[in-house]
């Protein structure tokens, strides 16, 4: 019987560890792919831009606002895409990540000797996830919820995705014949605007993707 207890404790460690390998590939793929994602739209922005900076110099105003109309339309829905991949990149992370943890919580289970070896998070929610994803120097060794979103790539992503938004914006409004000053603020309230918007709607998406997980080591546990 003892033989046959350690037997099954060494199988359930080798399926463990063998889960927690392929997790952890999981998350170094997703995030290769957001960043590479992410590089190629700033990319593609830059090179349309140093484009119409060389059109600027020989084209009337009316026809560079044209052109940045329609460029930055296409750029826009390039981001729009960029972005909602990125997202499901984001929702699928946190998932490999709440199963890492899990798995390390049972690891700590089947050696309790093992667990103040540990430096990670051993609960599989969310917030721990966040915690191991935000070990600086902020109170508490976390970024604040807000900021940690914001530095994220699909924060990057919306941010960049707000300023092309603004850029369209002000466009429009230098073809309706509205002023430097207008043109600008116009700008600004749409990037605003658009970075808020798409922050909240894709916050709810990302707990939508997250909720299916249920959580059996929370940190009251």
């Amino acid at each position: 019987m003892p033989g046959d207890v350690a037997e099954d404790k060494t199988s359930m460690l080798t399926i463990l560890t063998t889960e927690h390998n392929t997790l952890q590939m999981v998350r170094t793929a997703t995030i290769t792919d957001a960043s590479s994602r992410a590089g190629h739209l700033l990319t593609t922005i830059s090179a349309s831009m140093i484009a119409l900076g060389f059109v600027a110099q020989v084209v009337p105003l009316k026809v560079l606002l044209t052109l940045m109309l329609v460029l930055f339309s296409g750029l826009f829905a390039i981001g729009l895409a960029t972005l909602f991949r990125t997202v499901e990149l984001t929702i699928e992370d946190v998932q490999a990540g709440l199963g890492i943890n899990r798995i390390r919580h049972i690891y700590g289970d089947l050696e309790p000797c093992t667990r103040e070896a540990f430096v990670r998070q051993v609960h599989d929610e969310t917030a721990s996830v966040e915690a191991d994803a935000g070990q600086t120097g902020w109170r508490k060794a976390r970024r604040p919820r807000l900021i940690g979103t914001a530095l994220g790539v699909s924060g990057l992503v919306n941010l960049v995705n707000g300023l092309v938004a603004g850029a369209i914006a002000g466009a429009a409004s230098g073809l309706l014949n509205a002023s430097l000053a207008w043109a600008i603020a116009i700008g600004v309230v749409v990037a605003v605007a658009v970075i808020a918007a798409f922050g909240v709607a894709l916050g709810k998406i990302g707990r939508r993707g997250v909720a299916p997980i249920s959580t059996r080591y929370p940190k009251n546990h």
